[in-house]
């Protein structure tokens, strides 16, 4: 099957046309998807009318699935599907804006997700967008300063605090015990190279990075909000507006995203998510 790769107005974004992935793939065409998704770092599908055992097949093609700890958004028969629906749809809690803040997925695992593959069933018809952020370039672009600084330094991610904050906002239901003992300090490198382009991205973000290692908390805390700035200017941005049926895949690693706000009263928001299993990330020595 030949497909097409277009980039959309950034190069770490391409457009893949002349893929059903109601059908199964053959190698070459999987094959192509995974070079585009190296290559772009966020691939786009339009127009996908895909089920859930679809949705999971095409994401096992790029590795082992990992199912959240949060058990209260997972389909019940497809537990690798992750639900992001303010309607509450499939079964599982209704869940106004997951997501609005700036993150990688599940940074706090000991081997984060090497990527995720979210799939757009009904949307909003204004606002409820998704931005991405390119970390490549955001680390290309520090001055060579702070590369010294930060090169080679360790920083600390949990889940427990973002939770905990969202819990007592009644935006999540308070976590089991289960959950909080799974929710530990995990640490990753500030900076590191990936293993399939071989070029260097920050790997931080204001969900669930903590600290960073080394530092005076205050140093740790002025550093990491100085960092946060600099990755979401305008251009390292991609805002996709969504269209029913969109599939957009993104390298976990070498992106950040955010959802952005819309009137969850007036429209409903419903996506399937899948998460990709990774590695442990190799840490970066000073330049």
């Amino acid at each position: 099957m030949a497909i097409s790769v277009t980039e959309i107005g950034a190069t770490y974004v391409a457009e893949i046309e002349g893929v059903d992935l109601s059908a199964p793939l053959d190698g070459e065409t999987v094959a192509a998807i995974r070079q585009a998704w190296w290559d772009h770092s966020i691939l786009v599908l339009r127009g996908q009318s895909i089920n859930q055992e679809q949705h999971i097949a095409f994401s096992r093609h790029f590795g082992e699935l990992q199912v959240h700890s949060v058990k209260d958004w997972l389909l019940p028969d497809h537990p690798e599907i992750l639900v992001l629906s303010n309607r509450g749809r499939g079964g599982v809690k209704p869940l106004d804006n997951g997501g609005a803040y700036w993150h990688s997925d599940m940074t706090y695992e000991a081997k984060p997700p090497m990527g995720s593959i979210l799939h757009g069933l009904t949307v909003p018809p204004e606002g409820g967008d998704t931005l991405y952020a390119d970390m490549y370039a955001a680390y290309e672009a520090l001055d060579d300063e702070t590369k010294e600084l930060i090169d080679g330094r360790i920083a600390v991610h949990n889940y427990r605090h973002r939770y905990m904050k969202m819990a007592k906002g009644g935006k999540r239901p308070q976590p089991s015990a289960e959950q909080l003992a799974q929710w530990q300090d995990t640490e990753h490198p500030v900076a590191f190279i990936h293993p399939e382009s071989g070029r260097k991205a920050l790997y931080i973000n204001e969900g669930f990075t903590v600290a960073i290692k080394g530092l005076e908390p205050d140093e740790s805390e002025a550093l990491l909000a100085r960092l946060y700035a600099h990755c979401v200017q305008p251009q390292f941005i991609y805002a996709h507006k969504w269209r029913p049926g969109d599939i957009v895949m993104w390298d976990n690693r070498c992106t950040m995203h955010c959802a952005t706000r819309y009137d969850v009263a007036k429209y409903e928001r419903t996506m399937h998510r899948t998460t990709i299993k990774g590695a442990a990330l190799c840490h970066v020595a000073a330049a």
